[in-house]
């Protein structure tokens, strides 16, 4: 992805691979209606020389050859009032792969080359339509995996984030033109600089990068999730317990211990929150060395864990077995002990943990939803309040430690200003490291190789 310039003709397949009721192949660039042109036939056979801006046009697609390929619907998009900016042609044919990969071949051969991941929403990033984080926004609706998630990269798209990135450095600007001003006319004797004024611009830029930053954890797990790992001796009710909050049969539950022999990992939003549950191998002395490879993966997986919520089978009581399991996961503040089946007579109670405790039925249901809420406490999570799309939250970890260099940065300035330092050359320097990376955030001062990392995890035909 080197062409920066945007020179030549992209095309690809915009729609996902394999079979459905419609397949889209996009082209963009100077050559998007010359071939468009080329492949394009109306009904009759014969060639149209005029396509009207943004109107659908019914006719066939044929190879090199004349030959037919399928009927289509084309639509010709003039630049600059398109998606990447430049002229953009769409096609759009029945879904089969085979049909779909044929037009775009054709496309090839008439002049286009296959687009990179990315390649589309990059030129609209250089061709001043989208600035970059709503570049990363488009990327993250397509892998958007829960309501609340897809609610932040909506918002991020509509420019909210980059208005408030744009406020910061409006008022680092401003601050920047006045030092600039003390050092390159400094017989007019400009002051720079009112010390408190500048002290206050400051404070005040610090201010709302750290209220961006206190968004990053809530932003960060709406947008990847929560892992939480179930954990307990054989045969206590984890499968049971992770079918019940699937509210499915996703794993196998027998009275044979040792029945889950490796990790079992699904999917599942709770309260608008992704979840990433994992149900782990009993642990115990296995002298079964598949089992052994399982109750290990299992140990690891605690650590990676948000939530770790350590099942006892209650009519057993809290075995040496249990205490065993106990002392692996007592120390982490975001353990919950869950005593399992309050159906039957318990041998055990809250009572005597001192950790986060409740009483459920895996087999009924019973606890379950109540689970639920003391999963999202210990997260400090309020899925009601979590978001509002008047606010502004943070969600990448490109963004959060751009603006811990930049708040970095800006402390240098407040801290010269706070010891008397009032030089323009020295509050200059540690005031361009903080616009320069700020600007990151949105691209202005983007390097290329930046460009190929952010734009390389988008789908080809995006």
């Amino acid at each position: 992805m080197k062409d920066y310039l945007c020179e030549d003709t992209i095309a690809a397949i915009s729609t996902p691979i394999g079979k459905g009721a419609i397949g889209i192949v996009r082209i963009s660039g100077k050559e998007a209606l010359p071939i468009l042109k080329k492949i394009f036939r109306m009904k009759s056979g014969k060639k149209k020389e005029t396509f009207e801006d943004r109107k659908m046009h019914y006719g066939i697609a044929v190879d090199t050859k004349g030959e037919t390929i399928d009927e289509i619907l084309a639509v010709y998009m003039k630049a600059p009032k398109t998606f990447t900016g430049e002229d953009v042609v769409e096609i759009h044919s029945h879904g089969g792969i085979y049909v779909v990969r044929k037009i775009l071949r054709t496309v090839l051969s008439l002049g286009a080359r296959l687009a990179e991941p990315g390649e589309f929403t990059k030129r609209a990033f250089i061709h001043g339509r989208i600035d970059l984080v709503q570049a990363e926004a488009i990327n993250e609706i397509i892998n958007a995996n829960s309501e609340l998630s897809l609610k932040v990269a909506v918002n991020h798209l509509k420019g909210t984030l980059s208005k408030k990135i744009k406020e910061i450095m409006d008022n680092l600007f401003n601050l920047k033109a006045l030092i600039e001003a003390a050092v390159d006319f400094p017989e007019e004797d400009i002051e720079i600089i009112e010390s408190a004024k500048v002290k206050e611009e400051i404070e005040k830029s610090i201010k709302e990068i750290e209220n961006l930053l206190k968004t990053y954890d809530e932003g960060k797990i709406v947008r990847e999730g929560i892992k939480i790992a179930i954990v307990g001796k054989p045969n206590v009710g984890k499968s049971s317990l992770l079918n019940a909050l699937l509210r499915d049969e996703r794993a196998i539950v027998t009275d044979i211990p040792g029945t889950t022999r490796d990790i079992i990992e699904e999917s599942i939003t709770l309260k608008g929150i992704p979840v990433r549950l994992i149900d782990t191998a009993g642990i115990r002395d296995a002298k079964d060395k598949v089992e052994q490879i399982g109750i290990a993966r299992s140990i690891e997986k605690l650590k990676e864990a948000d939530i770790v919520l350590f099942l006892i089978d209650g009519a057993q009581g809290f075995t040496e077995e249990d205490r065993k399991i106990y002392s692996l996961v007592k120390d982490n503040p975001n353990t919950i002990v869950v005593i399992n089946k309050a159906d039957m007579p318990l041998k055990v109670s809250c009572k005597e943990f001192k950790k986060e405790c409740i009483t459920i039925s895996a087999k009924t249901g019973e606890g379950i939803d109540k689970l639920t809420e003391k999963i999202m406490n210990k997260l400090l999570l309020e899925p009601e309040t979590l978001f509002k799309e008047s606010e502004t939250m943070i969600t990448s970890e490109r963004h959060k430690k751009l603006l811990e260099k930049a708040l970095k940065s800006l402390k240098k300035v407040l801290e010269s200003l706070e010891k008397g330092f009032q030089s323009p050359e020295f509050l200059s320097i540690d005031l361009d490291d903080a616009i320069d990376v700020i600007g990151e955030i949105t691209g202005k001062r983007t390097v290329e190789d930046m460009l190929d990392i952010i734009f390389s995890t988008f789908c080809i035909g995006k």
